[in-house]
Formats: structure tokens, sequence, C-alpha cells
């Protein structure tokens, strides 16, 4: 035992010494040489192999990377000056991950990111393009570089331009995609894409898991369905497209998809949408007033759903009948001080998670008041946790005698204010069982009535006619006689 315990702590030893005689890429390379001093270097141990990651502030210039180092990571932010790429600053790097952000770039040319091995990630950010060098004086023509054929991600996030014509400013989504065929993430914010010109999109995308989009000025988008293998669609500051294409409708055909988040879109309603697979549903900030009955039937696995800064007005009981196991609702709402929520969803999803303002409170009805009784007197003790004894609810004030706001009252003086039966208004044994029907106004016309005009005679012509009805009974008396 004891010589097992020397031996173990020989062994200790001389791995400790062996780690502080062996040399560090960074000690080497980034102490002492000046132009490296606004860099912070850190060693790095990825699969048995030495790397290094690299953050560079404040610089005047590109530091003189080495092509016999493994570099895992480069960061370039906060320029001093401008950043010139005439020189090819990452010629023949191992890299695998490279951002620029907060820097103005010239003279980036078709040759400024050539033969980049293991290039993985690339994030240009907050940045200005001062000048542009390649063929057709586009951004877009530095991703033909055989560099970004491995790229699996790719950021571009606020991109200025001092270029005359704007339509050099655009990117073209379906070309990028063609260009970036191993990409599995790609997001763009506040650039500018071209609308979608019918190319050949069979085999784009092969990749793509996740696609965020967030004003990027397009009035059109791809045909989504292309995206076989999408599962997160982010969708921003991009209201045209939902009218210019059926995008929702085609959400269904994307088997993998399990997220989408629609932001700042306009959006009215949430229509035709049919998928076996999402799990998750953003609609934060866009014109939704009323979540009507059903409207999820044909999203089963739905388990999230955030409807924050809409002007929502009303959730219908049945609004989440078909879905299997809803567990997070976010009902976020400024405009108003009462609940949107119908009171029976309180009983009917127990468990659901109710996320919602503070201040704002559940509507003063027969409903509440039913609630209320069941749980005083626990009869069902399954009630969403979001509802409280001692809490208040708002009670509205319709009368014209009292035009005033809706006043907050108390859950146990609602028998003073309603005339409520004992009945129960939310039975849980008819959830989702009747449907409101939707009657079709049709108008049925009925013909219009025949007009006659009325004969026009004369006041001579109508005492002719009296006189002859009159000497006709005469006549008869007189042969009579």
């Amino acid at each position: 035992m004891y010589l097992s315990s020397n031996l173990f702590l020989l062994i200790l030893i001389n791995l400790i010494n062996l780690h502080f005689s062996s040399s560090s890429i960074c000690s080497d390379y980034y102490s002492s040489q000046s132009s490296y001093q606004q860099c912070e270097c850190e060693d790095l141990s990825i699969n048995g192999q030495s790397t290094i990651s690299l953050k560079c502030t404040g610089q005047t210039n590109f530091p003189n990377f080495l092509s016999t180092i493994n570099y895992q990571s480069i960061e370039i932010e906060s320029c001093l000056e401008d950043l010139n790429f005439e020189l090819k600053p990452f010629y023949d790097l191992t890299l695998n991950t490279l951002r620029i952000r907060h820097c103005n770039l010239i003279n980036i040319n078709d040759q400024s990111f050539i033969n980049i091995k293991q290039f993985e990630k690339f994030y240009l950010e907050n940045s200005t393009i001062k000048s542009i060098l390649t063929s057709n004086e586009n951004f877009q023509d530095i991703f033909i570089s055989d560099s970004f054929q491995t790229l699996k991600s790719l950021t571009l996030k606020n991109i200025h331009y001092h270029q005359i014509n704007k339509h050099d400013k655009k990117l073209n989504l379906e070309l990028l995609l063609q260009q970036l065929p191993r990409l599995y993430r790609l997001e763009l914010i506040n650039i500018y894409l071209d609308n979608y010109r019918y190319h050949d999109i069979n085999s784009i995308g092969e990749y793509l898991t996740y696609l965020s989009l967030t004003n990027t000025h397009q009035t059109s988008l791809l045909p989504i369905e292309y995206l076989k293998s999408l599962q997160r669609l982010l969708i921003r500051h991009l209201p045209d497209i939902f009218h210019s294409q059926p995008l929702i409708a085609s959400l269904g055909k994307l088997k993998n998809l399990k997220y989408i988040l629609f932001e700042h879109n306009q959006l009215k309603t949430i229509e035709n949408l049919h998928s076996n697979t999402i799990d998750d549903i953003d609609l934060s900030s866009n014109l939704i007033e009323s979540i009507d009955e059903y409207t999820f039937e044909y999203v089963p696995k739905l388990r999230q759903l955030t409807l924050s800064g809409n002007p929502l007005n009303s959730i219908d009981k049945n609004a989440f009948c078909g879905i299997e196991n809803l567990q997070r609702l976010s009902i976020h709402i400024k405009h108003t001080q009462i609940s949107p929520l119908d009171n029976c969803l309180l009983i009917n999803y127990p468990q659901l998670q109710i996320i919602q303002d503070s201040q704002i409170k559940l509507q003063c009805n027969c409903q509440l008041m039913n609630v209320f009784h069941l749980k005083r007197q626990q009869i069902n003790a399954n009630i969403n946790r979001i509802f409280k004894l001692n809490q208040m609810c708002l009670f509205k004030n319709d009368t014209s005698l009292y035009k005033q706001q809706d006043v907050g009252i108390h859950l146990y003086e609602l028998e003073n204010y309603l005339n409520c039966s004992n009945i129960n208004l939310c039975n849980n044994d008819h959830l989702c069982q009747e449907r409101k029907i939707k009657i079709l106004k049709t108008e049925i016309l009925s013909p219009p009535p025949i007009q006659v005009n009325p004969k026009l005679s004369s006041f001579s012509t109508s005492l002719y006619s009296f006189f002859s009805y009159l000497l006709f009974p005469l006549l008869l008396c007189f042969l009579y006689l």
C-alpha cells in the first residue's frame, strides 16, 4: 500500500513537471512581440491537438498570422483603423472560427479568404465595407472561394456599404446556399436580401437546420419546403413575405421543423398551420386580437406558445383542443389590465404554466365565480396555480350610469355583483366536444318586384265607363216591362 502511494505521487510529480516544461503556443508566439500586444491568447487542446484562441481588440492592422499554428478562433473587434484585406491576411491558415466586429473593411477582393483550411464558422457584425474589389463589386463574390465549401455557420449582422448602386448591396439567398453547400446555420440581420428569382433550388440547403432572417428587406422568400432539414425558422420584420406567398401553409411540408418565431410581422391570425413536428411557436409583437377554438388542432405536438406583445382580447376555452401536451403559455400584454383568458382554462389546463404581467387581472364573470367556489370548497383541487383565492378580478362596468374604468373587486365579493347559477360552467367532461358552428351567411336574393305601370286614363274616359255600366241594367229593365 505504501509503495503504491509513493508510485502514484511520483507519477503525479512527473506529469506536473512535464506540463510546466512543455512550451505553449501562446508563450512562444504571442507574449513579447509588440504587434500582438492588443491580442489575448489562450492555449487549448481539442481532441488531443494543440490549438489557440486569439482575440484582438483595438487593432490598427492585421496581425501576422502564422500558417504553422492551428487556430481554433480568431476574433478582431473595435478596430482603430481600416482593415486592409488586399494582402490576404488569412491565406493558408488552419482556422475554425473567424469573427470580425465593429471594424471598417477595405479592399475586399476575390482572394481575401482563399485557402483557409478547416474553416467552419464566420461572423461579420456591425461593420462597414468601405471598398470592394471583387469581379462584380458585390460582397457575395467572396463566398465563391473554396474556403467556404466547408463552412457550417454564417452570421452577417448590421453590414453597411459605401456603394452607390443599391442593387450591389443585396445578397441572393438561393445563390448563397449554393455557394455554401455544407451550411447548417444561417443568420442574416439588417442586411439586404434580393427577392426570390425562381432559380433551380432542388439541391440547395441540404444540411440547413437553422435559418434566421431579420429585417432583410425582401418581399418574397424562396419556397421554404425545399429546405427539408430545417428545424428552426426565425423571421422578424418581414410582413410582406407572408402576403406574397403561402408561407405558413408550407410549413407542414417540413418534416423536421420544431420551432418557429414570427415576430413583428403584422400577423392578425395563424391560419392553415398544419404540422406534426412543431413544438414551440413564438408569435410575439404581431396584431393578433383573439385565439379562436381549435386554432392549433393540427399542431398536436405544441408544448410552448408565446403570444406576448399582441393586442389580445380573448383566448377561447377550446383554443388548445387537439394539443397533446401544452406546457407553457406566455401572454405578456401592455395594452390592457384584463386577462384575455377564458376562465375555464384555469380548470381545463391546471398544469399549464401561464406567464403574464403581474398587473393583469382575471375577468370577473360567472365562470370565475364557479372556479372560486370549486377552489374554496376543495371540490376540484386541480386548478391552475395562477389562480389565488385572495386575488382580485376586473369587473367590466358597462352601465350608462357609471362611465368609469373597470372596477377591481375581490373574488369573495363576486356574489354581490353577479347573479349566477350553481351550474358548473367549466365542465371538463364537455371540453373539446362541442365545436361552435360557424354559419356562413348566404344572402338569398329575392327577385325584384314587378313594377306595373298603371294605365293612364282621362276623366272623360272614366265617366264613359261609369254610364256604360249603368245603362246596361236599365236596358234589361225596359225589355222586361
